[in-house]
């Protein structure tokens, strides 16, 4: 059985973003009924911003303890043979919660609106606290899918390829690849309403 993670990076509980994450929660459930799926929205989760501490450079000597076999959480193998788990961040937050989420999945969706050619605080402050990762093995073990769904109104003359590189960079440390963007932005009414297909690219 395999797992998905949606993250949805709009600060927003309601719109857009979070209309196209539960149409693609939905779409998992459906389609795969056996596998897994979680979603995790920034607008309900308390992530500090990193200081740049260095404290997560050092592992940690705490034990790791695993979920008991079957558990949704349990981690992808990728996961199980890096040394993650003991680079730990000095923030006791929700971000520790993300982390379970994204050790357990096979695959990784984020949907997130564009802020002037970027992401959204909320979102950024989540890649900024997978720095632990950066200190780790875990790029180095395997990579696992990235799929981008970009949503706004459309219209910026500066384009997205600033978000892409922030995304592809702070989730590759985490040991992911990232393979196809679906460009959503002016294609999404305002209530949620998707009004046609995404544009899509694919990435090797």
């Amino acid at each position: 059985m395999s797992h998905r993670l949606i993250i949805v990076g709009s600060p927003r509980p309601s719109g857009r973003s979070a209309a196209l994450a539960d149409e693609l929660f939905q779409a998992c459930i459906e389609e795969c009924p056996d596998d897994g799926v979680s979603i995790l929205s920034v607008a309900s989760l308390t992530i500090g911003g990193c200081i740049a501490c260095d404290t997560c450079e050092k592992p940690s000597s705490s034990e790791r303890m695993l979920p008991e076999e079957g558990d949704p959480l349990y981690p992808h193998p990728f996961a199980q043979k890096s040394d993650a788990w003991c680079h730990r961040c000095i923030f006791d937050d929700d971000m520790d919660e993300v982390r379970k989420h994204l050790d357990a999945a096979d695959e990784l969706i984020v949907v997130t609106p564009i802020y002037f050619s970027g992401v959204p605080s909320q979102l950024k402050a989540l890649l900024d606290r997978l720095q632990p990762y950066y200190w780790s093995d875990m790029r180095k073990i395997g990579k696992r899918p990235l799929r981008v769904h970009l949503v706004g109104e459309g219209g910026d003359p500066h384009g997205v390829k600033p978000a892409l590189g922030v995304l592809k960079s702070a989730l590759a440390v985490a040991g992911f690849r990232l393979e196809t963007v679906l460009d959503w932005r002016g294609r999404i009414s305002s209530d949620g309403e998707i009004l046609e297909d995404a544009e899509i690219h694919e990435y090797h």
